[in-house]
Parts: C-alpha cells; sequence; structure tokens
C-alpha cells in the first residue's frame, strides 16, 4: 500500500511539473497566427486592403480574409500595389473591382502612386502621370522612382538625382543609386557605397555600407562593409542601434522587421529582440497588420499574435 502511495504521488509530481513546462513553453512562445494559408506561389503586401499574390503563371489579389477580389488573370514577373484606388497589372492599371482604368493606356513599367502620381515608362522614358492618367512630368528620365516627402529620385545621363513635384532638380544626378525619402533621408550610392542624405542632398550617414534600405520606425537596414552578409540597423544619426548580425534584413513596420538567421526567417522589435521565431523560408515586411512569409516554395499570410 506505502509502495503504491509512492508511486502514485511521483506521478501526480511529474504530471505537474510537465503541465508547467508546457504552459511555459506555450506561454514563452513566438509564433504567428497563419491567416492566409501556403497556396500561393508568390505574394506582395497588402496595400488599400488587397494584396497581390500568384497561382501558377497568373497574379490575382485578396482580401485581408484571403478571398479573391480580382480575379487570377494578369501575367508577367511583377504586378503593384493598390495606391490611389490603383494598381499596375499586366502593361495597364487597374481599379480595385479588376477593371482597367484610364482608357486602356498601356506602359512598360509603372511604380505604385504615391502623393498623387505614379511613375510610367513608356517607349523607354521615364515620367508621372496624375490619378486621371494625364502626365504631370513628361517622360524625360532614364528611370524613376516613387514620390515621398516632396521629392522622388531620377535617373539622367547615368546617374541619380532627386526632382520635385514640378520636375525642377532639387539634387543634381550624382549618384550611382538613389531611393525614395523617408523620416526625412534618402539612401543613395556614392563611389561604390551606400550613405544617407538629406533634403539638401547633405550626406548625414557618410557613405560606407554595401546596402541600405529606407527608414522606418526610426531604423534603417544596412549591410557591410566587413562581410558578405552582415545586417544590422542604423538610427537617423547613423548609430548603429541593433548589431550586424543577420543574413538578411528587411524595413520595419508596425514595430516588426523581417531578418534571417542562417537560412530561416523570423521577426525583430525596434530593440532587435525576437518577437517572432525564425521559421520561415522567406518573409516580407508587415502591411496592414499582415506579413506575406513563405514555407516549401509557398506563400501564405501571418498576423502577430
Amino acid at each position: 500500500m506505502q509502495r503504491r502511495f509512492v508511486r502514485w504521488c511521483v506521478f501526480c509530481l511529474i504530471a505537474f511539473l510537465s503541465s508547467m513546462v508546457c504552459g511555459v513553453a506555450e506561454v514563452g512562445a513566438r509564433e504567428a497566427q497563419i491567416v492566409v494559408d501556403f497556396v500561393y506561389s508568390d505574394a506582395r503586401d497588402f496595400s488599400e486592403g488587397l494584396a497581390a499574390v500568384r497561382s501558377g503563371d497568373l497574379w490575382g489579389y485578396i482580401d485581408r480574409a484571403g478571398r479573391v477580389a480580382v480575379p487570377f488573370e494578369h501575367r508577367g514577373p511583377e504586378v503593384g500595389d493598390f495606391s490611389g484606388g490603383f494598381a499596375f497589372a499586366g502593361g495597364s492599371f487597374i481599379d480595385l473591382r479588376g477593371e482597367v482604368a484610364f482608357e486602356g493606356r498601356s506602359f512598360d513599367q509603372a511604380t505604385p502612386f504615391s502623393e498623387g502620381v505614379a511613375a510610367v515608362q513608356s517607349y523607354g522614358q521615364w515620367g508621372y502621370i496624375d490619378l486621371t492618367g494625364k502626365y504631370v512630368i513628361p517622360p524625360a528620365y532614364e528611370s524613376a522612382g516613387n514620390f515621398s516627402e516632396g521629392m522622388a529620385p531620377v535617373k539622367r545621363n547615368g546617374l541619380w538625382g532627386f526632382i520635385d513635384a514640378r520636375g525642377r532638380m532639387l539634387i543634381g544626378p550624382r549618384f550611382l543609386r538613389a531611393d525614395a525619402f523617408s523620416e526625412g533621408l534618402a539612401p543613395v550610392e556614392f563611389e561604390g557605397k551606400v550613405g544617407y542624405v538629406d533634403r539638401s542632398g547633405r550626406f548625414v550617414v557618410q557613405p560606407r555600407y554595401d546596402e541600405g534600405g529606407a527608414f522606418h520606425n526610426g531604423r534603417a537596414s544596412v549591410r557591410g562593409p566587413e562581410r558578405w552578409r552582415d545586417w544590422g540597423y542604423i538610427d537617423v544619426r547613423g548609430r548603429e542601434v541593433i548589431p550586424r548580425r543577420f543574413n538578411g534584413a528587411g524595413a520595419f513596420s508596425d514595430g516588426l522587421a523581417p531578418v534571417a538567421t542562417d537560412a530561416r526567417w523570423g521577426y525583430i522589435d525596434v530593440n532587435g529582440k525576437i518577437a517572432i521565431d525564425a521559421t520561415y523560408d522567406n518573409a516580407r515586411p508587415f502591411s496592414e497588420g499582415l506579413a506575406a512569409v513563405e514555407r516549401d516554395n509557398r506563400w501564405g499570410y501571418i498576423r502577430r499574435r
């Protein structure tokens, strides 16, 4: 009887400890909730309630519940995000119902609308159209990017500079690469290295990185220069606030950024702490509360728990 009682006590103790361990594991788990299953061959960010996804060779758009909002009928390696009620897909802009906009005007390439205009390429030259499809800045550039904070990067004679909404060159072409302004700074490549300039074209962060992304939540991802895959984050003063220890890094959004540790992707917060465990083959930034992630060559969408 005594031995049976002892065995029963030991069993109860083991069960109690097991339940405690499982409870701690569940509380400490840094997993995300899957809201759209992994069924697509490619996926993009949500914008204006819709996200572009690819099934086979065709692109369509789904809503935040995973329902098809625009049928899978657009070909091409890329389709654009919705902005201003329009998205570039299959050579033309479409509206939120999937119908062709601007009387069927076609372009070779285009960026999403930003600050009321979109960069478009026609016959090898880039210009900008408004939300009616009319040119507001005639095609005159070798390449062009989005407007942000009243300026846009454009390429002329092999070099990049910045124009205003009237097409006036505010920062003359002198960079090998340039991206849009964010939080007062723009990443540019000068003499083979990436730094950040302010609206006057003055370097605030000297060009010393191999790659650099846009600022969001006060952080910008940078790589190098010491090693080939050496990503971290700096603040707007150029101070390293998250050490360069990742194999890949994306932009912050909703307080989280996708990062790669070894061959897997997860998410960190603005302090560099792991917020979602690295369990994905690829990952994109959060947008409108959801993020596109890849597993086993299929894409779906997650939401932070």
